[in-house]
């Protein structure tokens, strides 16, 4: 029995079909993914499910009767759920504040002992636990998504639609997850679920709508589906392979780290005694558990946080008093995990987000008057060559926010893959981007280190990790619990590191 069906669903935005004709039907008891490239319009789909946006035209049917939410608040009311790629909880209140916000019944009288017991039974019921007094502010992006999920299960939700929500979990996790689906699918709950991610797709869906370019080109079953025709109907070709991986003559030493501590800033894990060696033409990998001191290894690399002990050099000088700037001028460039708050402003378009980094300089500027010439011409070649898509006819001329979160992503790749880049600190560079888009990303990486520049590959997927990485430093607790060379390493020998389960406890 189908609890939603869509039939020719369109939205247009500045003339141009962000959805054309969309039908889906989704069935009670089932998990049903959407797949698509970015800019493909599932964001844009799913929002119009959930009553962000309204459609043009074309008809939504939920349990048989024809609805028209004019926002959020009544797609949960009717019993729609949603967990957004970008978080919508505010940081300075507590998870349990954050969970029941705004929820009805809790105007007048709020019996929070009552709702915190709940909120515990649901998160040791699914396994999403959180530490219910804690402010979101001091958690990691991982127990964020958690509180996300809680807070649309805490509504019991009869629909769930879920936006990459992998995308911050770690191979344990998310198998963990998926068990949490199974069950929600089991009482009767349906879920749609967008990802990029083909083994997901073939692991715990029942039913896969593809689209591309704002049009649902086909419908199908999981189980009589593989990931090639997946792949096929979604960029409309076959994926290359991985780029070649040449071995650059001199091996130098680009990034030292001797003893690195940073104090304890209401953290679970602080970072501490980090003695680590990044070589000319290598690619580092940094595995584990999100929350585990990978997130300030690269802003103590960065300049953003400043360690408290130990020393760094970059090709021998030291850079340990360098601001930001000054270390961004030294050759260190940062790809962020967050992109919202770390590396784009929203609000400016496509053209003056490529030039943050470098506004102030020729061509862009002279004698402090901006050259918005140039700007342009920059955007527009790397716009091209970085296969940067806006909706609508408006171009570099865009607003950021209104960009998918892929072609975000791409834009700050876009602008930190500069000459001047001589390493890259890359934090989940392909969170959120579609296998066109993430075999693109990884073959830049390649690139940067077959030129002989150095990469540190901050990632949360271990096959990611695996097949670019030279070596492997595996973080548990805000230290290095083991390195590993990519040939000597197994997902097994990974995953005990990453759970804190060091080699001399298993010998």
């Amino acid at each position: 029995m189908a609890i939603l069906e869509t039939k020719n669903i369109c939205k247009a935005f500045a003339g141009v079909y962000a959805n054309e004709n969309i039908s889906l039907s989704v069935e009670k008891g089932s998990i049903h993914a959407l797949l698509g490239e970015n800019g493909a319009g599932k964001t844009t789909f799913v929002n119009i499910l959930y009553g962000i946006y309204t459609a043009d035209s074309g008809e939504m049917r939920w349990k048989g009767q024809p609805v028209f939410f004019r926002s959020p608040m009544d797609a949960i009311d009717a019993g729609i759920g949603m967990v957004q790629q970008h978080f919508s909880l505010v940081s300075r209140m507590t998870v349990l504040d954050n969970i029941i916000l705004n929820l009805k019944g809790n105007r007048f009288v709020l019996d929070r002992v009552a709702a915190e017991k709940r909120v515990l039974k649901l998160a040791e019921k699914y396994g999403l636990h959180v530490d219910t007094r804690a402010r979101v502010t001091d958690l990691s992006v991982g127990e964020r998504q958690r509180v996300e999920i809680l807070k649309a299960l805490y509504r019991d939700v009869e629909l769930l639609i879920l936006d990459e929500p992998t995308g911050v979990l770690t191979p344990q996790e998310t198998a963990k997850f998926f068990d949490v689906l199974r069950n929600l699918k089991n009482e009767g709950h349906a879920i749609i679920i967008i990802t990029h991610r083909m083994s997901e797709i073939m692991a715990v869906s029942d039913r896969v709508t593809i689209l591309r370019d704002g049009r649902n080109v086909a419908n199908l079953t999981t189980a009589v589906t593989n990931p090639d025709e997946l792949s096929r109907y979604m960029i409309g070709r076959e994926l290359a392979e991985s780029g070649d991986v040449v071995t650059p003559t001199g091996r130098g030493v680009m990034l030292k780290m001797d003893h690195i501590s940073l104090a304890r800033r209401n953290r679970e894990h602080p970072l501490h005694d980090i003695t680590l060696q990044v070589h000319n033409g290598e690619i580092l990998g940094i595995a584990g558990v999100e929350g585990n001191g990978q997130k300030e290894l690269a802003e103590v690399i960065t300049g953003i946080r400043k360690n408290n002990a130990g020393e760094m050099t970059l090709e021998g000088s030291d850079i340990g008093n360098l601001s930001v700037k000054k270390r961004y001028e030294a050759g260190i460039a940062y790809i962020s995990d967050d992109r919202h708050n770390d590396s784009l402003i929203v609000s400016m378009n496509v053209a003056e987000n490529l030039t943050l980094r470098d506004f102030r300089c020729a061509p862009y500027s002279r004698c402090r008057v901006i050259n918005r010439v140039a700007i342009a011409r920059n955007a527009e070649q790397k716009m091209t060559v970085y296969q940067i898509r806006t909706s609508g006819k408006t171009g570099a001329a865009t607003p950021v926010g209104l960009m998918s979160g892929g072609n975000q992503q791409k834009l700050i790749i876009a602008r930190e893959l500069s000459d001047k880049a001589k390493l890259i600190v890359a934090s989940q560079p392909t969170r959120g981007l579609d296998i066109g888009a993430t075999e693109f990303v990884r073959n830049m990486l390649i690139k940067q280190r077959n030129e002989g520049k150095s990469v540190i590959l901050i990632s949360a997927d271990l096959e990611e990790i695996m097949a670019l990485s030279d070596r492997i430093v595996v973080m548990f607790g805000g230290a290095i619990a083991g390195i590993l060379p990519r040939g000597d390493a197994t997902v097994q020998q990974i995953g005990l590191l990453m759970g804190g389960i060091m080699e001399k406890e298993r010998a």
